[in-house]
Order: C-alpha cells, then sequence, then structure tokens
C-alpha cells in the first residue's frame, strides 16, 4: 500500500511538471505584444486606412456617373383668378381682351422621370495626379510609422523584459544582505552572552538587520512593479503571474561608430517616416498652385420624363432629351484665399524639411552616445567583477578579525555595505548595458528587421 501510495505522488509531480507554464523567452514576449499591444493594433488599423485613402485618390481622375429616377405627384384645388381672356375678333384679325374672373377646377398632376449623368474630369491644374502622388507618398509614410511603432515596443518590451530579471536579481542581492545581516547578528548575541562583545553591538546588529529588511520589502514591490509593466506592453492582465527565462548575453564592443551612423541614416523608419513627410509636403506646394490653373470637364446626360409612369420605361424613341458638353472655369479673384493657402503649403514644407533635417542630428547623436555608454557599461562591469572580488574578500577578513576580537562590528558592517553595493552595481551595469544594446538595434532598425523575417 505504501508503494502504491509513492508511486501515485510521483505520477501526480510528474504530470504537474509536465503541464506547469514554460518560461517565456524574450523572443516570446515580443511575440505577445506584436499580436495584443494596443498601440501596435491601433496603428495597423490607421496604416490600413491610408491604404484606403491611396484607392480614393483616383476618384479626382475616374468618371462619375449617377442615376437618378422619381416619382411625383402635384395636386391643385379649384380656384378663381382675375386675368385678360379674348371676347371677340376685330376685322383686321386683331383680338379684343376683356379683364374677367375664371373660376378653374382642380386638377392632378403627375410626373416620373428617369435620367443617367456622367462627368469627367479633363484637367483641374494637376490637382488629381498630385492627389495620388500625395496618397502614395502618406501610406509609404504610414508604413514607415507603423515600422517605428513596432521597434519602439519590441524595445519597451526588452526593456521592461530586463527590468524584470533586473528587480529579481537585486531582490536576490538584498535576500543575501537580510541572511548577511540575520547571520551577524546571531553571531553577536552569542559573542554577548560569551562576554565578548558590548551589548550595544547587539542592538547595532538588529537596527542593520531591519534597515536591511526594509530594503527587502522596497525591492519586493518594485520586482511587483516590474511584472505589471512588462504584462501590460504584452497586452496582458497585469496581474498575471510572469514565468520568464533569465539567460541572456551581452555582446562585445561596438566598433566604428560612422558605419553605426551611416547604417541608422540609412534603417532608421523614424527618419524614412521624416523624410516621407518632407516629401508630401513638397507635393502639397504643387497641389496648392493647382488652383491657378483653368478646370476643364465634360458632362453628359440622358433623361426620360413623362406624366405616365409606363411612358417613362417604355418606348425608348420618345419622352426623352439628351445634353452634354465641355465646361471651363477659372477663379480670376477669391479675395485671396489662394494666395494664403499657397503661402502656408510654402512653409509646412520648410517646417517639414527642418525637422527632417533635426532628426537626422537627433538620430546622430543618439547612436553615438549610446555607443559610448555601451562600450562604458562594459569597462564598468570589468572594474566591478573585480570590485566585487575585493568586497567579497573585505568582508570575510573583517568577520575574521571581529571574530577574534580585533575588529569592530562597524568595521564588519562597512564590509557589508560595500559587498551589497557592489553586487548591486555589478547587476545594475549588466542589465543597463544589455537594454542599452536594444536601444542601439533599435537605432539601427535592426529589430523590426529581425522580427519581420521570423514573420516570413
Amino acid at each position: 500500500m505504501t508503494r502504491l501510495v509513492a508511486v501515485l505522488v510521483i505520477i501526480v509531480l510528474m504530470a504537474t511538471n509536465g503541464f506547469a507554464q514554460q518560461p517565456l523567452t524574450l523572443e516570446d514576449c515580443v511575440q505577445m505584444a506584436l499580436e495584443n499591444n494596443a498601440t501596435i493594433k491601433v496603428n495597423r488599423n490607421l496604416n490600413t486606412s491610408a491604404d484606403e485613402d491611396v484607392t480614393g485618390s483616383y476618384g479626382g481622375i475616374l468618371p462619375r456617373l449617377d442615376m437618378n429616377a422619381n416619382i411625383g405627384r402635384y395636386e391643385a384645388g379649384p380656384r378663381e383668378v382675375e386675368q385678360d381672356v379674348p371676347v371677340g375678333v376685330n376685322p383686321d384679325g386683331t383680338v379684343n381682351y376683356e379683364r374677367r374672373v375664371i373660376t378653374q377646377s382642380g386638377f392632378v398632376t403627375n410626373s416620373n422621370s428617369f435620367g443617367v449623368s456622367l462627368n469627367q474630369n479633363i484637367f483641374d491644374g494637376g490637382e488629381w495626379w498630385n492627389a495620388i502622388d500625395y496618397a502614395k507618398t502618406q501610406k509609404e509614410a504610414s508604413d514607415f510609422n507603423l515600422r517605428s511603432v513596432v521597434n519602439n515596443i519590441v524595445l519597451t518590451v526588452q526593456q521592461r523584459y530586463f527590468d524584470v530579471l533586473k528587480e529579481r536579481k537585486l531582490l536576490e542581492v538584498n535576500q543575501f544582505a537580510v541572511q548577511r545581516s540575520q547571520d551577524q547578528m546571531n553571531k553577536t548575541q552569542k559573542m554577548f552572552e560569551l562576554g565578548a562583545v558590548a551589548k550595544v553591538d547587539v542592538y547595532r546588529s538588529q537596527v542593520n538587520l531591519g534597515n536591511d529588511k526594509i530594503q527587502l520589502l522596497l525591492q519586493q514591490n518594485a520586482v511587483l512593479q516590474a511584472e505589471q509593466n512588462l504584462n501590460l506592453v504584452m497586452g496582458r492582465n497585469p496581474k498575471e503571474q510572469v514565468i520568464i527565462s533569465p539567460d541572456y548575453s551581452i555582446r562585445p564592443q561596438y566598433g566604428n561608430v560612422d558605419d553605426l551612423i551611416d547604417q541608422t541614416l540609412t534603417n532608421n523608419p523614424q527618419l524614412r517616416k521624416s523624410e516621407l513627410d518632407w516629401e508630401s509636403s513638397d507635393i502639397m506646394v504643387s497641389r496648392a498652385y493647382g488652383v491657378l490653373w483653368p478646370r476643364i470637364g465634360a458632362s453628359f446626360r440622358y433623361n426620360r420624363a413623362n406624366e405616365g409612369l409606363e411612358r417613362v420605361y417604355s418606348g425608348w424613341d420618345k419622352n426623352w432629351t439628351i445634353s452634354y458638353g465641355v465646361g471651363l472655369s477659372l477663379n480670376l479673384f477669391n479675395g485671396f484665399q489662394d494666395k494664403v493657402q499657397i503661402q502656408k503649403s510654402k512653409l509646412s514644407e520648410k517646417n517639414a524639411r527642418e525637422n527632417y533635417e533635426q532628426t537626422k542630428r537627433d538620430l546622430t547623436a543618439g547612436i553615438v552616445q549610446l555607443v559610448d555608454n555601451y562600450n562604458s557599461y562594459l569597462e564598468i562591469i570589468e572594474l566591478n567583477e573585480e570590485n566585487l572580488k575585493a568586497a567579497q574578500e573585505e568582508y570575510r577578513l573583517a568577520e575574521e578579525r571581529y571574530r577574534i576580537g580585533s575588529g569592530t562590528q562597524l568595521e564588519v558592517r562597512e564590509a557589508q555595505v560595500n559587498l551589497t553595493r557592489a553586487e548591486d552595481t555589478l547587476v545594475r551595469a549588466k542589465y543597463s548595458a544589455r537594454v542599452t544594446q536594444a536601444q542601439i538595434e533599435t537605432y539601427l532598425g535592426q529589430i523590426f528587421a529581425a522580427e519581420t523575417q521570423e514573420s516570413n
């Protein structure tokens, strides 16, 4: 019976482990964000809307065909009217009229009509082809805007992913600090009981332990906040459990910064969008000048009308009219509105050009700063690894001196604080380096390119 129970317990444990949630990799978190993030969904819809604008832009050159059909009825009641009526004819053939009151009976008249009209734009000062170019340019700008949004969300996922790992690692650092303080307090209590130290050392160790526990509680809250932030960017419930893989790698130092600048200015989607916005503004200047040209259009209309409905929709050789022609219109003066619109479009084009140039400068400065930061972090990591070894040895020696009575508790606490600070600094430097690497990849436009290849 005991063996049977043991076997069942093992089976249950194996099944539980088999169905346990697998840790999410960074790629898994990115994929969740690409599918569920609200900002990406909104911008995808806007991009689809821009695609529809391209289709709608062809309306300026395509013919317009309309059909209309009307059925009406006109009723009038009896009435008396005063008017001139003929009362006779003179020998010379002229007619005599007299003013009399005439009584008219009521009547009913039906009206029925059916018509088809066709209107075709022939020339409108370039409005129609500029409208098409503008819509296409805006669609391309929308594509790059979507790429930029995706890149930024992917970067945010990475930042929050590594923030969770960092805060959890710092939680371990705080747990080690609490454990060291707890051990130190236990040792101090025993030494006090043996008469080796004063009571004040016990109190001081208790204070140190309490302070470290406070930091541990604060760090626990920091972990929870980091997990909520990651869930939010992935489009998940903020309270959902976060199980992620702690594996990550840090690349070596970046090389030639000039090559990275060239790559940024070539591939960065934010810069490409800014360039296309400038191009769109230039097209709007051409559209503004279009109002100075005459507009030429052609029209054709076929119409049928009769009091009898059956005569409108039969006997096609009767009851019809046709009109057609070509028209020209030219705006001569409209209160300087055309001039104002042209000047405003020129100013918008200048602003778009300035925004583009400023974006280039910002990206250039940004990539240089990020590369310098990243390479500095690598040096900081190397230095802090040495500092950590020294701090560990300092703490060991301080404890040993205190144990044999040649050192003070203050020295032990200072060594303990130095050790915790060294662990904390090393953790922060490693994750700061990895986040900076992600920021550099975003500038280079590499994140979106990698995701596109995977999706294809």
